[in-house]
């Protein structure tokens, strides 16, 4: 395959490489929350459809829900949902027939949260209160320092904006500087109140993707930019998981014992559990996916449907737990400067994964050794033209 084929071709994965700025402030918004109070009041209240159709109108243009339509609507799956859908999916909530299930998939995920709001608009004040009387701006920067401690000191959390969004399909995203959360799905307890410690696990993890400044191979061939690339891909997820959020490992245990993990519910942990049952075969995926894109016998084709179908598919996908399992090793064995130092540079996880198991075998026995060679073809990325 030619150099150019590959400039791009994994973007989507790597959302957490931004331009590095040297500032940690965001910019909260929960004016999308306010503006939409106000129109399913006047829904309830038999305000006309085509009035109401254009306070839609008003709030679907601005800066909130414009980012929220990035999201849903990036390249690789354009009109994934249309605004004109998402409008008259929430329209149908009093006016019957202005849109159908089965019309679109991600409306039709959205619209139970809606339906459950809207028959009960007390529950919708009640939560929107909860946020108007909280200081968010120091909550939120809380979280963006405690993500910033875990990030090599010269990466650098930007400032980013964090609008607080009703919609009801992505709990949370990050598209460029921008951190969006669904209003829906803020973590709550049984009485409805909004469990800050869970949301701050999930604002320092998002947080923490903004600050990784993964380098860029410069002058490599195709095969070694696409095969450091797939190394990078496991830096973001991985690292977050294990660092920020304290999750379990299969065979690599928790980085703080006295903490519970954050975000870890319980669709994760169904998740976490199958693949610490299944890790060896995992890592046998892990380096028979490696050693053919380092060889060049998998076509572009070949590389997305398996990075697709298989390392970023389900509710938590296999590149979170392999990732909180390769640098979960490094810290435990090596420190924290060498995990940083593998951030920087992810040519070096299968090396100092493998020391790390040797160094620390009281505690990593258990792990799964990678094949010298393949640690070796994993460092010479980029240094030799094969």
């Amino acid at each position: 395959m030619k150099r150019n084929e590959f400039r791009g071709l994994l973007v989507l994965f790597f959302v957490f490489v931004v331009v590095q700025v040297k500032a940690q402030h965001a910019d909260v918004d929960i004016s999308a929350c306010i503006g939409m109070e106000k129109i399913l009041f006047s829904m309830k209240n038999s305000t006309t459809k085509d009035r109401v159709s254009l306070m839609l109108d008003s709030i679907l243009i601005t800066k909130p829900y414009k980012i929220m339509f990035e999201h849903y609507n990036r390249f690789w799956r354009p009109n994934h949902l249309p605004p004109s859908v998402f409008k008259r999916m929430i329209l149908s909530l009093q006016f019957k027939g202005e849109y159908s299930k089965g019309e679109n998939q991600r409306a039709d995920q959205m619209i139970s949260k809606w339906e459950k709001y809207y028959s009960d608009l007390s529950l919708y004040q009640k939560n929107l209160r909860q946020l108007q009387e909280t200081n968010l701006d120091k909550f939120i920067n809380e979280g963006i320092q405690y993500a910033q401690s875990w990030l090599p000191p010269e990466w650098h959390i930007p400032n980013f904006y964090f609008p607080i969004i009703p919609n009801g399909g992505s709990s949370a995203f990050t598209i460029n500087n921008s951190q969006g959360y669904d209003f829906f799905q803020l973590p709550r307890d049984s009485s409805g109140q909004i469990i800050w410690n869970e949301l701050l696990g999930t604002i320092s993890h998002e947080s923490h993707h903004l600050g990784n400044h993964i380098s860029q191979l410069e002058k490599a061939s195709s095969r070694d930019s696409i095969a450091y690339q797939f190394l990078s891909m496991f830096v973001g997820e991985g690292t977050a998981t294990k660092f920020i959020n304290n999750y379990p490992g299969g065979k690599v245990p928790s980085i703080d014992g006295t903490r519970k993990p954050t975000i870890f519910k319980s669709e994760v942990k169904v998740w976490w559990d199958k693949y610490t049952a299944d890790e060896q075969n995992l890592f046998n995926r892990l380096e028979t996916t490696f050693e053919q894109i380092y060889n060049g016998t998998m076509t572009k084709e070949d590389i997305l449907k398996e990075i697709s179908n298989y390392w970023l598919s389900g509710y938590t996908s296999p590149v979170y737990f392999v990732g909180s399992e390769l640098f979960g090793a490094i810290y435990t064995g090596l420190g924290k400067e060498k995990a940083f130092e593998t951030m920087r540079d992810p040519r070096k996880i299968f090396k100092y994964y493998n020391d790390a198991i040797k160094e620390k075998p009281d505690i990593l026995s258990g792990c799964y050794l990678i094949p010298d060679s393949i640690a070796m073809h994993a460092l010479s990325i980029g240094k030799n033209e094969k």
